[in-house]
């Protein structure tokens, strides 16, 4: 990292054309080139990359730069984000890319938060750590035009408003989402 800002050097990047960014890698170009066998001291896994790329390739890079929604790997209430800034995340981040607006605004529901904590593998604290597999099988309902609408416009009140003063807007999403899951809003899932 070049003071807060990560370095992300795909396999196929001319490095060249950032002369900054070479310069300050080379002073660890002992320890960034690949090994030619595993018995060097010095180095990373053998490998066809180049000294400054990154060993695994990560062909997928381009999701990062989509509007996506991201959330931590544990959570410990709804914590699901939506971004257009093209945010990379780390391990302990999961994405979800062709998204919109709706279904961050079921992600982060009651009804949904509460499948996911009777569902997730449980973790002290009444922390859930929801999986892949999970994610993946997670019913969304198919709603009807006017409903996703509705509950888009209200997630985007509460993006424009930084999530400041926006619990009347979140009551009103957990209400339309339980009504499409067919609970009333204090019921679990």
């Amino acid at each position: 990292m070049i003071g807060r800002l990560p370095i992300f050097a795909r396999r196929g990047i001319d490095l060249s054309s950032y002369p900054a960014i070479e310069e300050y890698l080379t002073q660890w170009k002992a320890e960034l080139t690949p090994k030619k066998t595993g018995m060097e001291k010095k180095g990373r896994k053998p490998g066809s990359y180049k000294w400054y790329e990154l060993q695994d390739d990560v062909a997928y890079y381009t999701a990062f730069e989509k509007p996506k929604i991201i959330y931590p790997q544990i959570l410990v209430r709804p914590n699901f984000a939506y971004d257009e800034a093209g945010t990379f995340t780390n391990q302990k981040c999961f994405i979800i890319t062709n998204v919109d607006k709706y279904l961050l605004g079921v992600l982060n529901s009651s009804a949904v938060w509460t499948f996911i904590l009777g569902n997730s593998p449980s973790l002290r604290g009444g922390y859930a750590e929801p999986r892949k597999d999970f994610m993946l099988s997670l019913p969304i309902p198919n709603a009807p035009d006017a409903d996703r609408e509705a509950i888009a416009g209200l997630v985007q009140k509460c993006l424009d408003a930084r999530g400041v003063g926006c619990e009347e807007w979140e009551a009103e999403i957990d209400e339309r989402v339980a009504a499409l899951y067919g609970l009333d809003a204090a019921t679990e899932m």
